[in-house]
């Protein structure tokens, strides 16, 4: 496998412990700042359809001024968003932090997958993607299960920040140490 699959690797482990961590008490956290679950089901589509009706205009931009600046800026607001987290007191921040998050990732995606294309060859695309997607999943898995444990020690604040931190250095890789090809 060519350097690049593996920083990809990387960048996708990185976003995987980032999210695995908050995955399992996302919507916990909003539910107290909201008091309704029925509210965080509606920031949590609302998300989703931002992503989804962004992600062809910013592949679009992707292809026009680069795979790896979108893919970097993306990261930064999606790192921003999650580090608004601690610091949301109410419904209108909360939707306000997912907007962000939404653009971010649907700059990302596109971006993300065309990095991965690019940097897999064409005979072996199937077992590297998998390779990277598998990566990610098992340290999301992970992270996923010790997410309850680092939020009892730690506490919401200080994972939110750890998780803008893990998110922000996926994009600095992709932006910094993926050069081989792109």
């Amino acid at each position: 496998m060519r350097r690049d699959v593996y920083w990809l690797a990387l960048v996708q482990i990185l976003v995987a412990i980032s999210m695995g961590i908050l995955g399992p008490v996302y919507s916990i956290y909003f539910e107290k700042i909201s008091g309704s679950i029925r509210e965080v089901g509606i920031l949590i589509g609302i998300y989703w359809i931002i992503v989804g009706l962004l992600e062809v205009p910013f592949g679009i931009l992707s292809d026009k001024i680069g795979k790896k600046k979108i893919f970097t800026l993306g990261g930064a607001l999606v790192s921003f968003s999650i580090f608004l987290y601690p610091l949301i007191y109410n419904l209108h921040q909360i939707l306000l932090a997912q907007i962000i998050g939404a653009l971010g990732y649907s700059m990302q995606m596109p971006a993300f997958y065309a990095l991965l294309a690019d940097a897999t060859k064409k005979k072996k695309r199937c077992l590297e993607i998998g390779f990277i997607d598998a990566s990610g999943n098992i340290f999301y898995g992970l992270a996923s299960m010790f997410s309850g444990l680092l939020i009892s020690i730690f506490g919401f604040s200080l994972i939110f920040i750890f998780a803008s931190v893990l998110h922000f250095t996926s994009s600095v890789v992709v932006g910094k140490a993926m050069k081989e090809f792109l």
